[in-house]
């Protein structure tokens, strides 16, 4: 084997010490929402709940 290949155990350590390196400086995964955003996300909901009214409605016609 070629000393310069990677395996595959070898390729895992590499990346779990590659991203415990890069840990201390990525931003925050937590979501915080701003009140804009928060404001487009209630949007959202009410066209998710809209469209899944409609689809009960078109389900209940087509049934009756």
């Amino acid at each position: 084997m070629n000393t310069h290949a990677i395996s595959y155990p070898s390729l895992q350590r590499r990346l779990i010490a590659e991203r415990r390196s890069r840990a201390l400086f990525l931003p925050r995964t937590t979501q915080h929402l701003r009140s804009a955003s928060l404001a487009v996300e209630v949007a959202r909901a009410l066209v998710a709940l809209t469209a899944l009214a409609a689809w009960g409605a078109v389900l209940f016609v087509v049934a009756g």
